[in-house]
């Protein structure tokens, strides 16, 4: 009797140990269940806001950069002397070299009434186009450029700029970007890795997401909140969403034109397919010991946090193609070696001469690879301690701080320009040469910030293109 009191106790005592263990593992369960989640959600959004930061960046960059185009193209001796000539076969001519050059997707030539003369695409000879806000603009005498929602294009970021001989207004020339060519979606979803949608107000206009075998453009929203919150509201949406069977995070937020009018909205999303599987499984995983599952459970976490935080943050700031740093990290990078306190530096911004003949006549594959070998170029030529990146399409940048000896700073841009020119052998025999053309300004005489510095650069490196490109330039006050 005494030996089956003991025994009972013995089981009794550890029926009484399983039973905390298991309380205590299912105590771990819930609450590493929990913090997983929390943490995840905390990262995730962190870096969707990074992204959507760097889209509303590319969109003013893009604009910037048509405003100047558009200005440039104006001040041309061609333009001149085919408006002088009025002759529409010069115009038009004028008009589809620009778009083949400038990589742009439309530009059209109007007289001072806004009646088209020539065009690069979709606009027709005899429509009256005035009535968008920049032609209106331009047809007063001032350039300018915004997302506007033109009569063929649709969505669009359309520069105009006027045209004058003899210091009177004879047109208008209007250049831009046609959002439904699906380039900058396409561009954004090839270096964040992102899934990317414009709006048209409640339907979608260019997508990155293709489904069976086409994008699903055309097609109205069809959710409620979002309307209300982004389109009536103004205001920013983030949610979880199925798409296609997969499981998404995303958000949307208002596209604006200047007079901050809601024309429709931006879209991005995350593909989060299976990490709430992985959470669980780790989390399960702590039902199977005491301790020992909880110094598991640190483990495992740290490899949740390499496993699906990591390369989450790295869609923010490396670009998905080449492996280097991408726009969002050079300026933290940038602005990181500023408040280090440099006492000067030099900013490179290198651009591909002609790459989309690359893309259009050899395909994507080809110029990809051409970017990804670029990309170890600029790595190989410049320092180690030097902040190298691809803003995106043949962009590339480098910040190089303390280098300030204008012997040096030539010495490595020709260094570029000698390496960068390697010839592909494709396979059908035919060779294909790459040149580059590189605009300098030097920290902090030409800029004491990112966005002064680059925009000195970026007029050197037009100037260089202007000059017959494969080649370099500093920036100076007479080439602004």
């Amino acid at each position: 009797m005494g030996l089956q009191r003991g025994f009972a106790t013995v089981v009794k005592k550890m029926g009484g140990l399983i039973v905390a263990i298991l309380l205590a593992a299912l105590a771990i369960f819930f609450s590493s269940n929990h913090f997983m989640h929390a943490g995840f959600e905390k990262h995730i959004q962190r870096d969707l806001e990074t992204m959507r930061q760097v889209v509303d960046d590319d969109l003013a960059n893009l604009k910037t950069r048509r405003l100047q185009e558009a200005i440039m193209l104006t001040q041309s001796v061609e333009l001149d002397r085919a408006f002088r000539a009025n002759d529409p076969l010069l115009l038009s001519a004028f008009a589809r070299h620009a778009n083949e050059t400038l990589k742009a997707s439309f530009a059209t030539i109007t007289d001072a009434s806004g009646t088209v003369l020539a065009r690069g695409y979709w606009e027709k000879r005899g429509d009256n186009i005035s009535e968008s806000s920049v032609m209106q603009q331009a047809l007063k005498g001032t350039a300018t450029v915004d997302v506007v929602k033109l009569r063929n294009n649709g969505l669009s970021v359309a520069a105009a700029a006027p045209v004058y001989i003899d210091g009177r207004l004879v047109g208008v020339l209007m250049f831009g970007d046609a959002f439904r060519t699906h380039a900058f979606v396409d561009e954004i979803h090839r270096t964040t890795n992102l899934e990317m949608t414009i709006f048209d107000h409640d339907v979608r206009l260019s997508t990155s997401i293709m489904r069976d075998g086409g994008r699903a453009v055309g097609t109205h929203l069809d959710n409620p909140e979002v309307f209300a919150r982004v389109l009536q509201e103004g205001g920013v949406y983030s949610a979880d969403a199925g798409i296609l069977g997969k499981a998404y995070k995303t958000v949307y937020w208002p596209l604006r034109d200047n007079q901050k009018k809601i024309l429709g909205m931006w879209f991005i999303g995350t593909e989060v397919e299976g990490v709430e599987q992985t959470i669980t499984a780790i989390a399960l995983s702590c039902l199977a010991a005491t301790l020992v599952i909880a110094i598991a459970l640190s483990f495992l976490g740290v490899m949740f946090v390499r496993a699906v935080v990591n390369p989450l943050e790295k869609k923010a700031y490396v670009d998905m193609l080449t492996g280097i740093t991408n726009r969002a990290g050079f300026e933290r990078a940038f602005e990181a070696s500023l408040a280090a306190a440099p006492q000067s530096g030099t900013l490179f911004l290198i651009d591909l001469d002609n790459f989309k003949d690359i893309n259009d006549n050899l395909g994507h594959p080809v110029g990809d690879e051409c970017l990804i070998r670029v990309a170890h170029l600029v790595k190989e030529v410049f320092r180690d301690t030097d902040i190298v990146a691809r803003l995106g399409g043949d962009e590339f940048i480098v910040f190089a701080p303390t280098m300030e000896d204008t012997a040096i700073i030539q010495e490595k841009a020709q260094e570029f320009l000698d390496v960068v020119q390697y010839t592909y052998k494709l396979d059908n025999g035919e060779r294909l040469t790459v040149t580059a053309s590189i605009g300098i300004a030097i920290y902090p005489k030409d800029g004491k910030s990112y966005t002064p510095l680059y925009r000195n650069a970026d007029s050197a490196l037009y100037s260089v293109k202007n000059c017959g490109r494969n080649g370099y330039a500093f920036y100076t006050e007479e080439i602004q």
